[in-house]
């Protein structure tokens, strides 16, 4: 949804309905690291959604559930059973104004009272189509680097905090390479595939 379509939704009359009296700031960012985001600023109850995130309305109305939910029930719960039944309480109000269909209202009850909502990565067979795809893409790069010749006892280079690191492979895993000091044994550090910049041949 681009930002145009976001402040849109979020002016609509069923949003502002359900905003109405759980929430006093509303701020469009441009975060990659959030789809949503509830937070304090001075005494003030602050949301803040990302455009950066091409999210459908049904997909940003459960979203805006959860957030508010925080609201409702304190920051400092969490993702505590109080939140789940609230989260669960406004998704099914979202329905009845009109923002989310019969099957994803009951879809959002389940994704609050199981835990998944916690972090939502859409409804549930976009979210198994994404763990496949990013499953096989993980598989795909673990194969490519040790195609590439990284190997237990071989080295790899990577950036960390700014600064080039050398470190042995210790294990390969699924989605990290353990490395640690040369010639030792112990993980000193977990570096995703994705960070692996350099492999050294003997």
């Amino acid at each position: 949804m681009a930002s145009n379509g976001l402040y849109e939704f979020l002016r609509s009359e069923p949003v502002q309905t359900l905003m109405d009296g759980r929430v006093d700031i509303v701020q469009i960012t441009a975060a990659k690291t959030y789809a949503g985001q509830a937070s304090m600023r001075s005494g003030l109850r602050l949301i803040r959604f990302s455009m950066r995130h091409d999210l459908p309305d049904d997909a940003a109305a459960f979203i805006l559930c959860h957030e508010l939910a925080h609201h409702e029930v304190g920051l400092r719960e969490q993702h505590s059973d109080a939140w789940r039944e609230k989260c669960a309480e406004l998704a099914r109000e979202a329905g009845g104004l009109g923002l989310l269909s019969k099957k994803r209202v009951k879809e959002a009850v389940q994704l609050a009272l199981d835990g998944a909502a916690t972090k939502f990565r859409g409804w549930p067979a976009q979210a198994a189509k994404f763990e496949e795809q990013r499953e096989a893409a993980r598989e795909k790069m673990r194969r490519q680097l040790i195609q590439a010749g990284v190997r237990v006892g071989g080295q790899i280079g990577f950036e960390y905090r700014g600064k080039p690191v050398r470190g042995e492979v210790i294990r390969i895993n699924e989605t990290t390479i353990s490395v640690g000091a040369k010639g030792g044994e112990r993980t000193l550090m977990r570096v995703p595939f994705s960070r692996v910049s350099v492999i050294y041949v003997d």
